[in-house]
């Protein structure tokens, strides 16, 4: 028996192993990927701040170096490029403790040190520090693996809309050079008609890689829009205005200063796809590493399912057949020994049906305890009601005498410094009801009763005494207060109306006896005095509030 029982415990040892080995090799491959393509994001993210920083230093020194040839002073604190770098190092110093950006914070200085160089504005340096920036944003972005088409088309449409804008910058430097040596500076025009074939180039390549790779992006319309802003006729015209003067050997009729905002304007249509294309890229990235989640979630899933559904059950199985074949061989050997005295019809029909008994004891089980939390609620349900019936006056749906004299005796003593009850009759309510009829008389306790909800704070008690008398009970307030309250009340009662189905509108007025409570054991006395008031109130005219005092008659 035991043998068998190995056998069973082998096979599903290695039906485990082989699923389990698969499926670990399978997440830790996904999570390898997704670590990979966060840290690619990452990059990503590095990316566009090296974009914004170069741009940034582009324009600093474009438009430094325009001021001082027309020896204008440069903008007051105009140092752009200090922002962007600034967050270019906070993010690399953030990233540094991973060994995948160990080297970021090292070109983010490198970055700094550069800019510092370009802002001296002399021509050598500068240019060798513009070659060494747009060198290091090449290297970045090659450092970036992905191997999905749309993210390297995005990638080189990114590097040339970087390699247009450092050319119209570099493009300004070298028609400045040759201004300022009134036309005589004939490696500055060879260089300058270099940078505009080269837009040239660029326009070509970024046309085509418009139309042909990028019609299935989600941002196509606004990246034709900026790629036609930036190569417009003005554009053209003002390419072929410079070629045609450096060119004729004269250079006398271009407007520097004129080209120079014409360029800026156009950098910024380029700052713009720059982004459109990052964007992109972030995109897929974003796509990647949800992929490789739901990969490994899936897996994870695949695992515990496989342990619930297939793995349990089949032990099941296998500690039943063992039981089963343990009955089996304990008849054999009765046999074997000549005792006939074996049910084996018992034995079978306790092979067949004693999973079938369990799963029908269990369903009864369950459905007797379904029935159980039925009536349990249905039970909780009529106590809530009787509870709810018992505190609640039918008729206006506030609380009844009993529930507000139960609220009083549970409160803490606290609860009654200097608060005041109050006893509210309404004036005339037999004539109401013998005039109009009970049904009228009711709308008026309701309507009353609606008054009282929204005129009281929530922390003061209030309830239906008995037939058209209410108490209040003003927590925190005394007789003076209360009875600047309650005129208030009265006030509003006297505008409060019920409409009748012939058009008539009942008007009513209150009156109200006040007595100061300072101890809740003093609730019957307190109640005596409070009426005592209100009778006061009824016999000197109705229509008002009345303050107990001990000298009151009684009426």
């Amino acid at each position: 028996m035991m043998k068998i029982r190995s056998f069973f415990a082998l096979i599903i040892l290695f039906i485990i192993l082989s699923l389990s080995i698969l499926s670990i090799s399978t997440i830790q491959d996904n999570w390898s990927r997704l670590q990979l393509n966060i840290a690619e994001q990452n990059r990503i993210e590095y990316l566009q701040l090296l974009l914004v920083a170069s741009e940034k230093i582009y324009d600093e020194h474009q438009i430094s170096h325009i001021s001082k040839l027309y020896n204008n002073p440069d903008p007051i604190n105009y140092n752009p490029a200090n922002i962007a770098l600034k967050n270019l190092i906070a993010f690399s110093e953030k990233q540094s403790k991973s060994s995948h950006f160990l080297q970021d914070k090292y070109t983010a200085l490198e970055i700094k040190r550069l800019s510092n160089i370009i802002r001296k504005n002399d021509s050598i340096s500068s240019s060798y520090s513009f070659n060494r920036l747009s060198t290091i944003i090449e290297h970045k972005m090659i450092r970036i693996p992905n191997s999905s088409i749309e993210f390297m088309i995005s990638v080189q449409g990114i590097r040339l809309t970087n390699r247009l804008y450092s050319s119209f910058t570099e493009l300004i430097d070298q028609l400045i050079d040759i201004c300022k040596s009134n036309n005589t500076d004939t490696d500055s025009k060879i260089k300058a008609i270099k940078l505009l074939g080269g837009i040239d180039e660029i326009k070509d390549r970024l046309i085509t890689i418009q139309k042909f790779y990028l019609n299935n992006s989600n941002e196509i319309e606004k990246i034709n829009d900026l790629v036609n802003e930036i190569f417009n006729n003005n554009s053209e015209k003002a390419n072929k205005t410079i070629y045609k003067e450096l060119v004729s050997m004269k250079y006398n009729d271009i407007n520097i200063q004129q080209i120079n905002v014409f360029y800026l304007q156009n950098k910024q249509h380029i700052s713009l796809l720059s982004q459109l294309l990052l964007k992109q890229a972030t995109d897929i990235a974003n796509n990647q590493i949800n992929t490789s989640k739901i990969k490994i979630y899936t897996m994870v899933c695949f695992l515990i399912i496989f342990f619930l559904f297939s793995i349990l059950p089949i032990i099941m199985m296998i500690f039943k057949l063992s039981d089963a074949f343990s009955l089996i061989q304990k008849a054999i050997l009765q046999l074997s020994n000549n005792d006939l005295n074996i049910n084996l019809k018992e034995n079978q029909r306790r092979f067949s049906f004693e999973l079938d008994a369990i799963i029908s004891s269990l369903i009864k089980l369950k459905n007797i305890q379904i029935e159980k939390h039925l009536l349990e609620n249905k039970n909780q349900q009529l106590i809530h009601q009787l509870k709810l019936k018992s505190t609640t006056d039918y008729l206006t749906s506030i609380s009844n005498r009993r529930a507000f004299l139960e609220t009083i005796k549970h409160s803490s003593p606290e609860y009654f410094n200097h608060s005041s009850l109050a006893i509210i009759d309404i004036d005339n309510f037999k004539q109401i009801n013998d005039k109009f009829g009970h049904a009228s008389g009711d709308e008026v306790l309701i309507k009353f009763s609606q008054l009282l909800s929204l005129f009281f704070r929530k922390n003061d008690l209030f309830c239906r005494y008995g037939g058209e008398e209410f108490a209040i009970l003003l927590h925190d307030c005394d007789h003076i207060l209360a009875k600047k309250i309650l005129e208030k009340l009265c006030t509003k009662v006297r505008y409060l109306s019920v409409a009748l189905p012939s058009g008539e509108k009942i008007y009513f007025t209150i009156s109200i006896g006040i007595a100061e409570m300072n101890n809740k054991f003093d609730i019957d006395q307190t109640i005596i005095h409070a009426d005592k008031a209100l009778y006061h109130s009824k016999a000197t005219g109705k229509d008002r509030v009345t303050v107990y005092t001990h000298d009151m008659a009684v009426y």
